[in-house]
């Protein structure tokens, strides 16, 4: 069962080390620090062996330069906790494929980071590429 803060929801996917968020409309800070803390807690068991995230940011709005800042340190919190992956689920809008990924590079963490259509096809690369 998805756990819901505002814009923001997080979910495991049965059977595999993967974290799944997804958001809808507009999110804020409070509400992305609420998402970082859930995530990180549903990856405690992981750290040793690794996981992955998925970002469902296909129904989201841009966010801003504060937003924007803040799924930096999450992005490297993440890593540090042991997240060897990150798959954005965007639909068709390249606004939030290019947010993502300036937010990924802006975070030097290095990891591989996909960015796809639906949650499916970012599923099937984590399994694929990256054996999550």
């Amino acid at each position: 069962m998805a756990k819901k803060n505002g814009a923001q929801s997080v979910e495991l996917i049965p059977g595999r080390k993967i974290i799944l968020s997804a958001g809808v409309g507009k999110t804020n800070v409070d509400e992305l620090k609420w998402l970082t803390e859930t995530v990180l807690s549903s990856a405690k068991a992981w750290k040793g062996s690794g996981w992955a995230y998925i970002a469902d940011c296909s129904k989201m709005s841009p966010v801003t330069p504060a937003e924007g800042g803040e799924l930096v340190t999450m992005t490297k919190k993440f890593v540090e906790a042991g997240c060897k992956a990150f798959a954005f689920a965007e639909g068709s809008s390249v606004m939030l494929k290019v947010q993502a990924q300036k937010n990924t590079q802006r975070s030097q963490t290095g990891i591989p980071e996909g960015h796809f259509a639906t949650v499916q096809e970012a599923l099937d690369w984590l399994k694929k590429e990256v054996h999550i």
